[in-house]
């Protein structure tokens, strides 16, 4: 089951963003030594936000009122995601690049949305992956997401320019389809547990 960490990490990483766009600037200036080095930092800070999300998870568990909470504010949030996104008006896409590489490196250790994300991602895959503390189950499982996280960021190394394009043009669709999939998980949860 662990193995469910290539898309989630791949999940986190597709949509353009400052990392996103730092990688693909550093691979297009040939700047692959530096390159080789953010993707290595990249990888070790997500499996580290990773790892001590599903740690956490797990050591709340034992509390099963703190844990219960813990879990509902992540699905509200989940329904609220998918809320925003399926009710958002078409914008324009055209925000400036400048700093690119110092953004990407800053978001990459500061990542105010990591914590959010691997809470309500451990929330939601705590009964699936059966997490237990110190459990081998963990490390398996932030290594696939490190591996879907690289295959991210190859992507964007090959076809940056590409996926942006694309972004470009259908993001409103996508955020309509990603908005309804959260709807959905929300839903399933809600009526199934």
């Amino acid at each position: 089951m662990s193995l469910i960490g290539i898309p989630i990490g791949f999940y986190g990483y597709v949509f353009p963003g400052n990392i996103n766009l730092m990688v693909l600037e550093l691979y297009n200036s040939k700047r692959h030594r530096f390159l080789m080095l953010m993707l290595a930092l990249v990888i070790i800070f997500e499996s580290i936000y990773c790892i001590v999300s599903l740690m956490f998870i797990n050591n709340i568990k034992s509390n099963a009122r703190f844990f219960s909470f813990v879990e509902s504010a992540s699905y509200i949030l989940i329904l609220i995601m998918g809320l925003w996104m399926l009710f958002e008006k078409r914008t324009t896409n055209n925000k400036p690049h400048q700093n690119t590489i110092f953004r990407g490196v800053l978001n990459m250790i500061i990542h105010p949305q990591q914590i959010p994300y691997w809470l309500i991602a451990g929330s939601v895959l705590s009964g699936t992956l059966n997490l237990i503390p110190n459990n081998w189950t963990v490390v398996t499982f932030a290594f696939f997401n490190a591996v879907g996280t690289l295959l991210a960021m190859v992507a964007y190394m090959f076809f940056g320019k590409k996926i942006l394009d694309y972004f470009k043009l259908n993001i409103f669709h996508i955020n309509k389809a990603m908005g309804v999939l959260y709807i959905l998980l929300f839903l399933s949860h809600l009526f199934l547990e």
